[in-house]
């Protein structure tokens, strides 16, 4: 069985080794943009690709190497990354498969949930110190918007040199994580936040703890929502998606 597995996030790993682990004959190909999610895979990957594939690239993967289901296990917010996936694998006519750990919607009256990134930082502005915890692809959007001043940005150790480029380093935290819901909180009380930005990540993502430990030190909460995308089959569960598997596949070649 040949699985194309496009992954780059922890839940992936995951994934991943229990496909390894749980399916016979099984030829795997993972796919990262970057090349720490390409190091996710070394112990159960046959193949590993790290770097962003347009629609003809992944296309020719999966004609390329006779891939039998292709498993989207992407970052949520990597949509544009899904809709390929989805196309791709309609044109080459390949079982396509998303895989998302299920997440629960923190309800709370200082917890404001937006579709759209204008409408968060609109918000925002009302604030005199946010405490940005939503990745480096947007710090660069959020500081041109409310000020280097009332920004205080929490990036991996890699992003630091492109951090460096849109806020001072007294405003920069530099931590791998996830953290804990009282690192967040004392984080937050110390830099003086009234708010924290975050995205709707799910639990391996550290989203919980984030939420609460910003309420704990008093702060609103701004969430930008996942996209919202209509899967042709969805799965959160490791265990029900391989035994989908086996009976579509290995057992129909028994």
């Amino acid at each position: 069985m040949n699985i194309l597995l496009m992954g780059g996030t922890a839940e992936s790993k995951t994934l991943g080794e229990e496909l390894r682990k749980n399916l016979k004959n099984l030829f795997l190909i993972y796919t990262s943009t970057t090349n720490y999610g390409g190091e996710l895979a070394k112990h159960f990957a046959n193949i590993i690709i790290k770097k962003p594939l347009n629609l003809e690239e992944l296309r020719a993967i999966l004609k390329d190497y006779k891939i039998d289901i292709l498993i989207d296990a992407t970052h949520p917010f990597a949509i544009n990354a899904s809709k390929n996936a989805i196309l791709a694998c309609k044109e080459e006519n390949v079982d396509y498969i998303r895989f998302e750990r299920k997440s629960e919607r923190i309800t709370h009256e200082k917890v404001k949930y937006f579709k759209d990134f204008d409408s968060l930082l609109k918000e925002a502005k009302g604030y005199k110190r946010v405490f940005y915890m939503a990745g480096i692809k947007n710090l660069k959007r959020v500081v041109d918007h409310l000020g280097e001043e009332k920004v205080v940005a929490r990036v991996l150790p890699i992003s630091v040199p492109e951090a460096l480029n849109i806020l001072p380093q007294k405003n920069i935290v530099a931590m791998y994580g996830t953290f804990s819901k009282e690192l967040n909180k004392y984080l937050i009380l110390d830099y003086g936040c009234e708010a924290i930005i975050t995205k709707e990540s799910g639990d391996t993502g550290g989203f919980k703890e984030k939420v609460l430990g910003a309420l704990e030190a008093g702060a609103d909460v701004l969430v930008l929502e996942k996209p919202k995308l209509e899967y042709p089959i969805y799965f959160n569960d490791v265990d029900e998606l391989i035994e989908y598997i086996r009976a579509k596949y290995e057992n129909n070649k028994t």
